[in-house]
């Protein structure tokens, strides 16, 4: 099997795991990406702001490439608070569909520049927040949707509110007791995911579909 690179995902214990990511399998994403942004309203002429870390790359490229793909333009920032006047900046003299990837660290650098999310996102139809982030814009009267990593798959919802979706042909969810997500990779891979457990926990309301738990 041909090797695309090596991707990074979080397991329960908060410890950074590195996967083999295959060639075949990165070129299966990059194809279903225009539908998964299709999903979201998102069409030739859009904008779409993505906010990822290099380490998650593998979760985000397909994405990138699905927005080229589609006719949309793209930008790109770090998911730190470092960059929280970039995508300031972005939102301030742009108009974007979507801004995908928001974390906590990035709203705690807004609040560092005393800038509200409603300021900053406010324009933006779709918000893609992380678990923690999500909880803060609903707070701050946005209506963001749920993004999620759950570890090598990404899962986003197509209305706010709604549970986040992974890709049904390529990973199974589950939820263990003590609701922490596990992912089983469904075709081949160059590295097998069986029931693995994630940083993420959840309501898995269908194999397919979770719903992130309020952080505490």
């Amino acid at each position: 099997m041909n090797l695309w690179g090596i991707g990074q995902w979080i397991d329960d214990l908060g410890a950074r795991r590195c996967w083999e990511v295959g060639s075949d399998e990165i070129n299966r994403a990059i194809g279903a990406a225009p539908g998964v942004l299709r999903g979201i309203g998102v069409e030739r002429g859009d904008r779409v702001l993505f906010c990822s870390m290099l380490s998650e790359a593998a979760q985000f490229w397909p994405l990138i490439l699905g927005a080229m793909l589609s006719g949309a333009q793209l930008s790109c920032a770090d998911a730190t608070a470092a960059e929280a006047p970039r995508v300031a900046m972005f939102t301030r003299q742009l108009e974007y569909r979507a801004v995908l990837g928001v974390t906590p660290e990035l709203l705690d650098g807004l609040d560092e520049l005393q800038r509200p999310y409603a300021e900053v996102f406010g324009r933006v139809p779709v918000i893609g927040a992380r678990p923690s982030a999500y909880e803060r814009l609903v707070d701050a009267g946005l209506t963001p949707h749920h993004f999620v990593l759950v570890g090598p798959a990404v899962a986003l919802a197509t209305e706010p509110g709604a549970p986040a979706a992974v890709d049904a042909t390529e990973w199974r969810l589950d939820a263990g007791p003590d609701d922490v997500v596990a992912v089983t990779s469904l075709l081949d891979r160059a590295t097998t995911f069986d029931r693995t457990r994630t940083a993420i926990t959840a309501t898995v309301p269908a194999p397919d579909r979770l719903t992130p738990q309020c952080a505490s």
